[in-house]
């Protein structure tokens, strides 16, 4: 994005993501934006769903690009809303910090917010893939992971915890550990298909999910593949050691957990609940597929 006048961007703002700390510093974030000449026009949320409605029907070819303030949760929504309503290609993406996980900035190095800022004022942008899900008539997308089994689990848990900030992701993954079990999953990864009872399913777009796991360490954004990684048996203490190498990315030494590259999987396992860009929605059967540069973002990083 050139720094001139008549450069102007959408500013979308979940001023209920995480602990409301990047909504404070939205004043200076402006005043960075209108600094380099950069207008703005800013619309905060009213309810779930809300930015999915307004992308759809806003008229947005007036700007140069659009801006997300908040966390992954919010970022689905988006990405769904300019997926679905075609605008994608046409609208670069920015990125704003603000939830309790914020997994896409995380990978894009934006963790900070004033150095998002930076980053979106200098202009320089990627493609990157999107995974496509189609749940019988249902089509939707998602940016980071689709998850199965325990990691389902452990964020079904974790929105009950919510009173507890942060720290509920790994106390639920603790509960959900104790409470172990394996489930049968059916899957098809490209050509292959696997029958078996497992204990952890996912699909990953980006290297980080949750807060600071790095659980798919290989991933590249625009890399047309989706990295994968299952978990068919081991006791509670390994899956424990397992949980806690994912924020260093070593758990996928462990040749318990089996990881690879696919362009396409579906699970044919009927009626279990998924974990979608860290939300709960969605259930199985699904089948997913990869989009190839479906979306710019504003980023420095060389996604691949």
């Amino acid at each position: 994005m050139k720094q001139a006048q008549n450069k102007k961007i959408c500013i979308l703002v979940n001023q209920f993501a995480g602990d409301g700390k990047t909504v404070k510093k939205l004043p200076v974030i402006l005043k960075s934006f209108e600094a380099a000449n950069i207008a703005n026009d800013v619309f905060y949320s009213e309810h779930p769903g809300w930015f999915m409605d307004f992308i759809a029907h806003e008229d947005l070819g007036k700007y140069d690009g659009l801006v997300v303030v908040g966390g992954d949760g919010t970022i689905h929504e988006v990405v769904n809303g300019l997926m679905k309503s075609g605008k994608g290609l046409h609208l670069p993406l920015g990125i704003i910090p603000g939830g309790s996980g914020n997994a896409f900035a995380d990978d894009l190095g934006l963790l900070n917010p004033i150095h998002a800022v930076h980053q979106i004022v200098s202009g320089n942008m990627h493609s990157m893939d999107i995974m496509r899900i189609s749940q019988g008539d249902t089509v939707s997308y998602a940016f980071n992971i689709i998850a199965w089994g325990i990691a389902s689990d452990v964020n079904i848990r974790a929105e009950e915890l919510r009173w507890l900030g942060n720290s509920r992701y790994s106390l639920s993954a603790i509960i959900s550990i104790l409470n172990l079990k394996k489930r049968p999953i059916l899957l098809r990864l490209d050509n292959d298909v696997i029958d078996c009872n497992a204990i952890l399913f996912i699909a990953l777009n980006t290297i980080h999910t949750g807060k600071g796991m790095k659980m798919a360490p290989h991933a590249k954004l625009n890399d047309g593949l989706m990295d994968l990684l299952l978990l068919r048996d081991a006791s509670r203490f390994r899956v424990l050691k397992i949980f806690i190498q994912s924020f260093s990315g070593k758990h996928v030494s462990d040749p318990l957990v089996e990881y690879r590259h696919v362009k396409t999987f579906s699970i044919q396992t009927k009626d279990d609940l998924l974990n979608i860009d860290g939300e709960n929605i969605g259930q199985t059967p699904i089948e997913v597929s990869l989009i190839p540069d479906a979306l710019r973002v504003f980023t420095d990083l060389q996604l691949s």
